[in-house]
This record gives structure tokens, sequence and C-alpha cells, in this order.
């Protein structure tokens, strides 16, 4: 508003005051819809100034007024509203003159609404004391600004069930609320105001539907945002309102209305959005959220949640309907009772979440941990330690609740929880643990979450020092991933004893392929048992991410074998499948599961597929035994084997495969191999491709026949003695041009407990000729 508007506007303001100061008392039996009508035509035209001198001027008339007519509640109210817009401004002392003012026409009329809907604002206004101390005691009394105005707002709605302001306000103060709660209290007034005309008022809709989804009642929350999203057709929070609500009753259709939601510009639903995303999401993303607009803010969403569907294996909408579920268990378990934190000097980490505690921040980043663990005794600040089950190492969290019982802060060694200067004395006695009898049982209550607690435990003082400092490493680390990382990983009921490979090996017209290989050991097996004989369900989920944790290829495919026996446990159930890939180089994830309840995630690893421009590319060496009964027809006359298990017999012939790209047409290419002992080792002889002994290593030329050439060799390994082994391939142009690649295998007398069982198939043949891995039942995936 300009200088000169709001000149004008104050004398107008000025002049009203003046003549409602003049005006004879008003007396109502009740608060009648003219009169307010006329407050809110007051409020309105107070809320358009920040001109604070003309409001103190205003005051001024409308106090003399109210002191020549006492008993006039209007009178009061007005003067509780323009205190109010004072407070708004910066005055906050005017708070309490509102109070003043709204009690006084509570006295006077009782069962007007605006009288406690004002004071319900006021209270709000006036606050907490700023001594925590204070603070907390009028909190376990109910006496906090929060419950003084909920309660306020309550007897709003209480003397006049359809009045929307109360009952809104109301509700959006229960939710704001976190000790003291009045959800109960907000519910039970918007279900009063279910037979008055504010029942349909949206804004009422909305709110009913937020406190009966805090309270539980997913179905009624959706009914009321439906019925709020019909009246006012509103596709942006409507939507979103109703994805929480689905989300929250475990339904599969929330996404819908997320997505269509997240295409709307409106501001309350944009802001929506973002506060659920940004609990998780960097800075670099909410920036990149804040430049999208309508269906571009769609895709952006899409591609967020997609990829960490593809990142932790999950199938599409798992990771985004989890997120929402997480969101509501924090909200109720781990939401901070007050955002005035005090930190200790071993609290080092600083969330600057000021709704969740550091419990909320890594279950909403993580989920569920596997275990969880705490110990109580006298003197003793209440601790918990969580730990997370991953392939490539667990994550464990110690939480500990110092002044706060209900703020838990994340610290990086379980010795925190003694205190620093207990933690510090500890590390320098001889006896570890052991003169320590509360720190001996708090290693005790840990053992379950490693066994470095079990070692600290029996230490002494040289090896105790050397372990607590790489427990307090493993601290260290695992608040530094998981409070800048989110996770879903896979759970499986029971484990799944499985070999596997990962081999960057075979093109077609599309390009270039991974091939994946596995063995399930028998002994993990369960089958189901159908018409046809034993079912085996195999479900095989990979995805490689770029650099930049992009998504570059992903596969989720169940493959079912029919068997007439049982596998036995000694041997193993074996299959591929392949996938289509670009050239670049990969980190890759890989759970093989099988049946309903059992399962593996593999350690990510790294992968390069091809090469790029004019460099020589080798591909993945394949080895591979007939005894594996694991081919892959790369073509109709040309077989490829395959052996997950790396194990071979001394009386097996190794088959290797490879492919070497990057060539030029008939020109040579020259061809280095070697094997050697791992861990070292003298010179080996053996026979190779079927000729005579030879020393480890051998070169020979080929000329290439095109731009990819394809090579067989078989390799006798009668003349190796037992023991591990790597094999490496090195491939050479005359231009200066080269490639390496290596693998490993094992060298053994005799099959010991790991023959891959033969295939199964529709008539339980067992033949010693290679054969498809299984059959394909209908429906199943042919990948």
């Amino acid at each position: 508003m300009s200088a000169a508007r709001s000149v004008r506007h104050v004398v107008r303001l000025l002049a009203a005051g003046a003549v409602l100061a003049l005006a004879p008392p008003v007396r109502l039996a009740a608060q009648d819809g003219a009169d307010r009508a006329a407050l809110e035509r007051f409020r309105d035209s107070i809320a358009a100034t920040s001109d604070s001198a003309g409001l103190l001027g205003l005051e001024q008339q409308l106090i003399a007024a109210a002191k020549a007519h006492r008993e006039d509640a209007v009178r009061h109210l007005r003067l509780g509203f323009v205190s109010l817009r004072l407070g708004e401004l910066g005055g906050h002392a005017h708070y309490d003159d509102a109070a003043s003012e709204f009690q006084w026409a509570i006295d006077l009329q009782p069962t007007w609404p605006y009288s406690w809907y004002g004071m319900g604002i006021a209270e709000y206004g006036v606050g907490d004391s700023q001594i925590s101390f204070v603070t907390g005691i009028k909190t376990m009394l109910g006496k906090d600004a929060l419950t003084r105005s909920a309660m306020a707002f309550a007897k709003s709605a209480e003397v006049d069930p359809s009045f929307v302001r109360g009952l809104v306000e109301l509700a959006n103060t229960a939710l704001r609320q976190r000790v003291n709660i009045k959800l109960g209290v907000a519910l039970d007034a918007l279900r009063r105001s279910a037979s008055t005309p504010a029942a349909g008022d949206p804004q009422v809709l909305l709110a009913r539907g937020r406190v009966e989804r805090e309270v539980g009642d997913g179905d009624s929350a959706l009914a009321a945002f439906q019925t709020y999203q019909a009246q006012v057709g509103d596709r942006g929070l409507g939507s979103l309102e109703i994805a929480r609500s689905r989300f929250l009753l475990g339904r599969f259709d929330g996404s819908g209305p997320y997505y269509e939601g997240a295409a709307s510009d409106d501001s309350a639903a944009v802001v929506g959005y973002r506060e659920d995303l940004g609990i998780i999401a960097p800075d670099s993303v909410l920036r990149e959220f804040d430049h999208q607009r309508g269906k571009t803010r769609v895709s952006y969403l899409r591609r967020f949640w997609a990829e960490r569907d593809r990142t932790e294996l999950r199938s599409d909408g798992e990771r985004l309907r989890e997120h929402y579920r997480r969101l509501y268990y924090a909200r109720k378990n781990f939401q901070l009772a007050t955002t005035n934190r005090h930190y200790d000097i071993v609290e080092r980490y600083r969330s600057g979440n000021r709704n969740f505690d550091d419990r909320g921040v890594i279950y909403i980043r993580h989920g569920d941990p596997a275990t969880r663990a705490t110990y109580a005794a006298p003197g003793l600040e209440p601790n918990e330690s969580w730990r997370y089950s991953r392939p490539e190492g667990d994550l464990i969290f110690h939480f500990i609740a110092r002044e706060d019982v209900q703020d838990y802060k994340l610290v990086e060694s379980l010795f925190d929880v003694l205190g620093f200067s207990n933690a510090v004395k500890l590390q320098a006695e001889t006896d570890g643990a052991a003169g320590n009898p509360v720190a001996e049982q708090l290693l005790q209550s840990r053992q379950q979450l490693s066994p470095i607690y079990s070692r600290l435990e029996n230490s002494g003082k040289i090896s105790s020092g050397r372990y607590q400092s790489q427990e307090r490493r493993v601290g260290q680390q695992s608040i530094a991933v998981g409070t800048t990382t989110d996770s879903y990983e896979l759970r499986f009921a029971r484990g799944l004893k499985v070999r596997s490979d990962v081999l960057a090996v075979g093109r077609d017209s599309t390009g270039e392929h991974v091939q994946i290989t596995y063995a399930i050991a028998g002994s993990s097996l369960e089958p189901v048992a159908v018409t046809r004989g034993l079912l085996y369900s195999v479900r095989v989920r990979f995805v490689a991410l770029d650099p930049l944790g992009r998504v570059a290829a992903s596969l989720d495919t169940t493959r079912h074998f029919v068997a007439p026996a049982p596998v036995p446990p000694t041997e193993h159930l074996v299959g591929r499948v392949a996938v289509p890939i670009p050239s670049g180089s990969y980190q890759y994830r890989l759970a093989i599961e099988q049946g309903e309840d059992a399962g593996i995630t593999l350690p990510r690893d790294t992968l390069r597929v091809g090469g790029s421009g004019d460099e020589l590319a080798l591909s993945d060496l394949v080895l591979g035994a007939r005894s594996a009964n694991l081919v892959w027809r790369r073509t109709p006359a040309d077989t490829v084997l395959f052996n997950p298990l790396e194990t071979f017999q001394r009386k097996d012939e190794m088959e290797l495969y490879y492919e070497v790209a990057g060539l030029r047409r008939a020109s040579p290419y020259t061809v280095e191999l070697a094997v050697r002992k791992k861990g070292g080792g003298g010179g080996l002889f053996r026979k190779i491709f079927g000729g005579k002994s030879t020393a480890i290593s051998l070169k020979y030329q080929e000329r290439a026949e095109g731009s990819v050439a394809a090579s067989h060799r078989s390799l006798k390994l009668d003349r190796l003695k037992p023991g591990a082994y790597t094999l490496e391939l090195t491939v050479s142009d005359g231009n200066n041009r080269q490639d390496r690649r290596s693998r490993d295998f094992q060298v053994i007398n005799e099959r010991g407990g790991d023959a891959p069982a033969p295939p199964p198939s529709e008539s339980g043949s067992r033949g010693d000729e290679p054969a498809p891995p299984g059959v394909q039942l209908p429906g199943s995936d042919p990948s």
C-alpha cells in the first residue's frame, strides 16, 4: 500500500472509530449475522494497513469509547482485534491487551463465538515463557499457549457449532500441538458441525479431513477430502490430501492423485509437496523442484521417486508409498515436544529439524531398523541403538535423550551415553569396561547389534582402545551416510544361499548386454507342488546406476522352473537372464528371491560395459563348464557355457568365452592369457587349448573378421593343483590400444556338495548335454 493510500486508509479508520465512540451502546442478545458481517468488514479494514501509528490512534479512540460504554461487547471485540493487529505488526505486548478485551467481551456475552475466537488468537500470540523450565511446568499443567488457544477455539465452536472460523482454527491448532493434543476436542466439534451449514464449508472439510486422518480414521478423512475436492474443484491441494490418506490406508492407488495434484501451481499445494519432499531431499533437489511448473513438476517428481524405486530394487510406487507411511509413523512416535533444543558436547550432529528428533530423521530416511536395543539404569540417560542391515555393511545409530525424554539426539559412540568425561575416562581404564558395571551392562545390551560389543566387553587396555576407536568410526560413518541418504532395503524372512555373476558380455542389434547368472543351493530352496511336478519360482531384480546415480538399466523378472523331484540339498538350481545396457561404467545392485519369503540382496559392485569411441574394448570373461548345465545360445550355431559357482573339478575342461570390440576389419590383434595362483605361487603348467603343456602365460595372435570378435577357448585343468586362481586376459593391437580383464576361479579335486542340479524340465530329463535352465510356465516372464 502506498504512503498516500495508507494515510487515507488510517483517516477512514479514525473516522470509523470516532463514529463508533459516539454511537450509543449496542446490546445484542445474540451475535446475529449482520453484526458478524460488520465485524468481519472491520477486521478486513485493519488487516489492510501496516501503519502502526494510525492503528495506535484508532486504539486510543476505541479505548475511550469502551470506557464510556463498558457493557458494549462489540466495542471490546473491535478493540481486541485492533490490539491483535498491532501485535502482528511487532507490538508483542498488545497481545496481552487483546486478551483482556476479549475476556471482557466473554464476560459480557459468553455465547458469542467471536469473543472466544479472538481469545484463541490472542493466547497464541501471547505465547510461552522464554524460560524453558517455566514453559515445561506450564505444559505439564496444560497451561501452554497452544493448549490455551485450542481451548478458546473449542469454546467458540461449542457456543456456535456452525462457526467456521472457530472450527478451522481449532483443527489447525490441534494439529500443531505437540503435547496436550486436543485432536479429540477438535474432532468432536467438527462432527457436531455436521448438521449445520458449516459442514459444507471447504475449509471445514479440509480441516476435518486432516483431523480424521491424524487420529487414524483414513476412510473418514478420504470422504472429507473427496467432498472438498468436488465442491471447490481443487485438483492441487485436494489431490495431495487424497493421496496422503490413501497411502495411510496402505492403498496402492495413491500415486494417481499424488501426481495429478503436482500439476497444480496453487501455492498451498506446492508448499505441501515441497514440505513432504524436503525431509529427505538435498538442497540441490529442492532448488530444482522450485523451478518446476505444472506438468514439468509432475515429470520431475516421477523421476525422483522412480529412480528410488529402481535403486532400491522396488516395484513402481513402493518408495513413494513407504515415504508417507514413515512420515505418519514419525509424527506419532518421534515428534518434538518443543523446538527449543539444547546440545551437549557429545551430540555432534545438528539436524536443524523443528518437527522430529533425530530418531525421526533417521526413520523417515531409512524406515524400520532391523534391530533396536536400549538399557536403563539409575543415573543413565534414556538411550536407544538401531541397526540397519545392509549388504555393504551395517549402519548403527546411537541416540540419547538428555534433559528432555522426548528429544533423542544422535551420538557417535555407545560410550557417549555415559557422558563425555566418563567416555574419555573409560579409554584409559586398564581392564576396559570390566571396571565399570554400567558400561559393562551397556555393552551387553548391544551385543545383538554387532560383534564389536562382545570384543569391547572382553578386551584389555591395549585392544580396548583400538576397538573403541573402531566402534566410534562406525558411528561416525553411519551418521554421515544415514543423515544424507535415504533407503528402502529389501528384507526377507529367510536367507538364500546364492552364488551369482554379473558379466558385461554379449550384444545384439540394440547394443550391449549384461548376463546375470545364479546358482541357488538346494538346501535353501522351497518348491511348491503343482500338477506338473515341483515349482521353483525365482525372481531377479537388477539395476545399474551411472556415476551421477541415474538409472541406466533395470530388470525385475520372475522365472518359473518345474522339476519332477526336489533339487538335492548339495546341488544348485541355476539360471541366467540378460539385460540390455548402454556402454559405460556403472554401479549395480542385484537381488535374487525364491518362493514367498526367501531372498538375498548382494553387495553393491561395479561394472564396465564396452568402451567409448575408438577404444579397444574387451568384454568380461565367461568361465563355464558343461557340468554346470547353464548355457546361452548366442546364435543358432554358437553356445556359451556358464558356471556361476566359479568352481571347477580338475577333470573338467574350462570353457573360456570373450568378445573384443573396436577392431578394424582384417587387422591382427594379440591376446595374452595368464593364470596365476592367488596369494603368490610358482610356475604352473597345464595343457591349454587341447595342446601341450605350457607355462602359466600364453600369447597368440588373431585376425579380426569384423569390428567385434567372439572367441572360445577350452582350458584343461588336470595339471593345476587345488586352490584359488586368477585368469587374466589382455588384448592389444598395432595401434597401441589395449584392454585387460580378469576372473577368479577355484579348482577342486572332485565335486563335494557344489554341483549344479541338472536342468529342471517337464519330462524330468537329466541328460549330459547342455539344456535350458528351466521350463517357462504359461504366463511367466520369458526373458
